[in-house]
């Protein structure tokens, strides 16, 4: 009988990046290496004014609906927006707020610390 494979004993142990064995055999993964992901503010404020576009009764301005500053993980936005004529305004501004505080956070993994929202037009 002709028995074709490998045998165990034979195959070298695999090494994987990041992973240390120990002397008593478990594995332990180290530090990650990596590298650092740099988000350009323009980026950031591309994302802010799409979540607003993502809220009832609010759309992005047509010029400049987004300045954005970034100080590490720190974002500060500014953002120009146009909302619905019959809505509450302060409402509309707290529901954009929220959105894009989340969806900014989310998305980058930088924390949003202030927005200024500016209503530049209400629209019927």
């Amino acid at each position: 009988m002709i028995v074709v494979g490998v045998r165990s004993d034979t195959v070298p142990k695999q090494r994987m990046p990041g992973v240390r064995e120990r002397p008593d055999g478990r594995h332990v993964r180290g530090r990650d290496p990596g590298g650092n992901t740099d988000i350009p503010g323009a980026v950031i404020g591309k994302i802010a004014a799409r979540a607003v576009g993502e809220v009832p009764g609010a759309r992005s301005s047509r010029s400049r609906a987004a300045r954005t500053r970034v100080s590490g993980e720190i974002v500060l936005l500014r953002l120009r927006i146009d909302v619905d004529y019959p809505l509450p305004v302060r409402r509309v501004a707290g529901a954009v707020r929220e959105h894009v505080k989340s969806r900014v956070e989310r998305i980058t993994g930088k924390q949003v610390n202030h927005i200024d929202i500016e209503i530049s037009e209400l629209v019927r």
